[in-house]
């Protein structure tokens, strides 16, 4: 135990809890066990450690990515089995787990992360794999919900076991974060930097990721002074005046998926016909595909469809070397007027025609414009038609240019001269 709470400092007393109910080798496992939490606390990886330590045979699954019952189902038998079993209902998997329990005499744990989203699936399945323990008719099977929401937003029975995982304090935070020293590095120096930074990211946020991420951004600013011998490291006055001005222009990208740093890429230039090191501020952190969907979709709205042959095919027949008169008018006029709707097939042709390899177009490739729309980088026009929904870029030609410098796109090449 005393590796997990020096693993998970202050998490000591949801760790005996947890211990409590899972860790007795021969009494009879709890049916369900409800542990909430906002996002960031350690409910998760606590868990998953816990298991991991004690070696429980257990399933973990992310909810949110289950977007089909026999996804849910296999995923679950994979994990518990080691073996690819065919499960498609979830009487099914009851008799796939009554075999496993008949034939082990060990704990096996379900664990389901994101449990709000099983409902998204079946309004049922949250309260049937509250009754699993029942069904199965073992008491060496368990399911742990998690959930960033509490326990009254669901139909829970009042036998149900909930663990909660508070908010970190000032303190809990700089007991963690201190774990994250350099180790040329004084304990003195670094506790009152993380101060320093505290003071002001507190107030603006308490996700622990997001901490860490803003602590280790702004650490080498901090050093800059004392490296260069202007500054003496037990002078927190100077310190905190050097790096103040760092830490306002940080708190601009709090939950924005930007760094405010300058991030070195490797990227093609075609005017000079070779790779070069650059520096790209204000990256969008987007998945890579997702990355090529955005650029697909700025194309679209901002060219006009009878251009497409000529600015993506290879083959297109002559070219003119300039604009007509009209062209320019209809190229200002699409600028003016801003982005038009375009269907899914054009955004998917324009997608494969600037893709150099090619990606098979599968269920996880499609949920990528899924991610943009819930992002409000792209917005659906007209619910009402399933069959050839419409799309529309809410982004501008300077942040798609940017993410195109990340993947060695030239977007220019595709738009209209």
């Amino acid at each position: 135990m005393e590796n997990l709470y020096n693993l998970f400092p202050c998490r000591k007393v949801q760790i005996n809890k947890i211990h409590q109910l899972l860790g007795e080798e021969f009494e009879p496992l709890t049916d369900v066990i409800f542990i909430s939490g906002h996002p960031a606390v350690g409910k998760t990886t606590v868990i998953q450690e816990y298991l991991k330590h004690y070696r429980i045979n257990y399933a973990f699954i992310n909810c949110v990515e289950c977007y089909s019952y026999r996804l849910l189902h296999e995923q679950i038998l994979v994990q518990l089995t080691g073996n690819k079993l065919k499960c498609d209902t979830f009487m099914e998997l009851i008799h796939h787990l009554k075999l496993l329990v008949s034939k082990n005499n060990e704990k096996f744990i379900i664990v389901l992360d994101g449990a709000e989203y099983l409902e998204e699936l079946n309004a049922n399945y949250f309260s049937a794999f509250c009754r699993l323990q029942e069904f199965v008719n073992c008491t060496n099977i368990c399911v742990i919900f998690l959930s960033s929401l509490l326990p009254e937003k669901f139909n829970l029975h009042t036998s149900v076991i909930t663990i909660h995982f508070p908010q970190y304090s000032k303190d809990e935070l700089l007991e963690i974060l201190k774990l994250t020293k350099p180790e040329d590095c004084s304990h003195t120096f670094y506790e009152n930097y993380l101060n320093s930074a505290l003071m002001i990211f507190l107030r603006m946020t308490r996700d622990l990721n997001e901490m860490k991420f803003l602590v280790s951004n702004n650490f080498e600013k901090y050093c800059e002074p004392v490296k260069k011998g202007l500054v003496n490291q037990d002078d927190v006055t100077l310190l905190w005046r050097n790096i103040l001005p760092h830490f306002k222009e940080s708190l601009k990208s709090i939950y924005s998926g930007l760094s405010t740093q300058s991030i070195e890429r490797y990227l093609y230039d075609p005017n000079i016909n070779e790779v070069i090191c650059t520096k790209v501020s204000s990256v969008l952190d987007l998945p890579y595909y997702a990355k090529y969907f955005l650029i697909s979709a700025y194309l679209a709205s901002y060219n006009a469809p009878k251009h497409d042959r000529r600015l993506f095919m290879k083959n297109h027949g002559k070219q003119r070397k300039r604009l007509t008169k009209q062209q320019v008018k209809e190229k200002m006029t699409l600028e003016l007027l801003g982005p038009k709707a375009f269907p899914l097939d054009r955004l998917l042709a324009i997608f494969y025609a600037i893709m150099e390899e090619k990606a098979s177009l599968t269920v996880n490739l499609m949920t990528q414009i899924s991610t943009l729309v819930e992002l409000k980088l792209l917005t659906r026009i007209g619910e009402s038609n399933l069959e050839r929904p419409k799309f529309k870029c809410l982004v501008g030609l300077q942040c798609v240019d940017t993410v195109a410098r990340t993947l060695g796109l030239n977007i220019q090449k595709y738009l209209l001269d």
